[in-house]
């Protein structure tokens, strides 16, 4: 048994090591091209990965959040359904490409990229499709290791060049090399489990009934994502359009630090807790492994949130630009949301577990509309300090809805 632990807690030192080594040297490259391009073209870079960011939601449908807990919870035909979901967003992936080109090529800045914006939104997909299986098969050390090599090679790539090769790279290198490694994992993905699919392969069939059942879930999922990622993101092309390209820069560099506690608290209790949370709602341990998922959310959350208040500061002496500088309250400002986000999963996991997806869909909707009113509002009249209030104000409307939702359903 101690043998067990012991393995367990270094899966999960090792899963959060990868994690977070992929995750922050994403973070350093965006801190050093914050330094290294102009304030415009940073801006530009930030609102191009935000872009992409959202295009990932969007290509999915959300089909994965009925996927996954099918899979999970009916354990017949999993290849035939891994098998008919990857089919499903190839077809997805078809139509993005002549969607995509009409809207980037419209948007000044984004026009001489949309190919190679179309193909890190496609190849990031496909790459968070299978880290999500992976995670479902309780595959942790793995996802995690594939993320490390497809995140930290770009970003690494980048650095060298730039910081100890002097090299000058542009936006479209960058993102040439972006493309690359994401295509190049999937590759090493296809290898790694190239036995596996070769045995499930007399198994594999289209399944089209199926398909169109979780269609008909994951439209609702799909809609509350979009909500969602209007609370995560609108706040940043609101800021651009109000105030300016430079201060958009700004508070996309400090958004994107206050998303480390969301990311830590996915790689270390999400990853690990909620497949098995998910396969336990019909046994009689559902309840304490429910406690013990609440409190491991609290107590991790409190901790990167205090860790990231502390790590920004030796960054913005390093970043060296006051214009950056003057705004570091902001941090505690994003990262009090953040937190209030990450602590309400478990009311938010509490409701998916029990298939309340209109629920969760009407939560981020009024969620969302009040984002956007109060950003828009707030915004106009105190500049960046009111977009990160009405981040604050959505984040605790989210809390509460959550909660009520789930307590009014059982005491948890």
């Amino acid at each position: 048994m101690q043998l067990l632990k012991g393995k367990l807690a270094i899966d999960k030192l090792s899963s959060l090591f990868f994690r977070m080594a992929a995750m922050g040297s994403k973070f350093v490259v965006f801190t050093y091209l914050s330094k290294y391009f102009d304030p415009n073209t940073y801006a530009v870079y930030s609102l191009q990965a935000t872009t992409i960011t959202i295009a990932i939601f969007v290509l999915g449908l959300d089909f994965y959040s009925f996927a996954i807990r099918d899979i999970l919870t009916k354990k017949e035909d999993t290849a035939a359904k891994v098998f008919t979901s990857f089919v499903f967003y190839g077809l997805i992936y078809g139509l993005f490409c002549i969607v995509g080109y009409g809207i980037f090529n419209a948007i000044d800045y984004f026009k001489e990229f949309t190919w190679l914006l179309i193909a890190i939104s496609i190849t990031e997909h496909c790459n968070q499709e299978i880290y999500r299986l992976l995670l479902a098969f309780k595959k942790v050390w793995i996802a995690n290791f594939l993320l490390f090599i497809r995140v930290a090679g770009w970003t690494v790539y980048v650095l060298v060049q730039t910081m100890l090769l002097n090299k000058q790279m542009g936006i479209e290198d960058i993102l040439i090399i972006w493309a690359l490694f994401n295509l190049g994992t999937i590759i090493l993905t296809l290898i790694f489990f190239l036995q596996p699919i070769i045995v499930a392969l007399p198994n594999l069939q289209f399944k089209k009934l199926w398909m169109l059942q979780g269609l008909k879930v994951s439209m609702i999922f799909y809609a509350a994502t979009v909500f969602l990622k209007i609370i995560e993101y609108s706040n940043r092309y609101i800021v651009e359009a109000l105030l300016g390209l430079t201060p958009a820069g700004i508070f996309s560099f400090y958004s994107n630090f206050a998303m480390v506690i969301g990311i830590y608290v996915s790689t270390i209790v999400v990853s690990y807790e909620l497949p098995d949370l998910i396969e336990s709602s019909t046994r009689p341990d559902f309840k304490p492994k429910l406690q013990r998922f609440k409190k491991l959310l609290l107590q991790h959350s409190a901790f990167i949130s205090v860790a990231v208040v502390i790590a920004i500061y030796p960054i913005l002496v390093w970043q060296g630009k006051t214009e950056f500088m003057n705004y570091w309250p902001l941090m505690l400002i994003l990262v009090f949301g953040a937190f209030l986000m990450n602590v309400s999963l478990i009311y938010h996991s509490y409701l998916y577990i029990m298939h309340r997806e209109k629920k969760l869909l009407e939560i981020v909707m009024i969620s969302g509309i009040v984002n956007i009113i109060s950003t828009l509002v707030l915004c106009k009249f105190y500049g960046l300090y009111g977009a990160g209030a009405a981040f604050i104000i959505t984040a605790g409307m989210m809390y509460y809805l959550r909660r009520a939702a789930a307590t009014k359903m059982e005491k948890i």
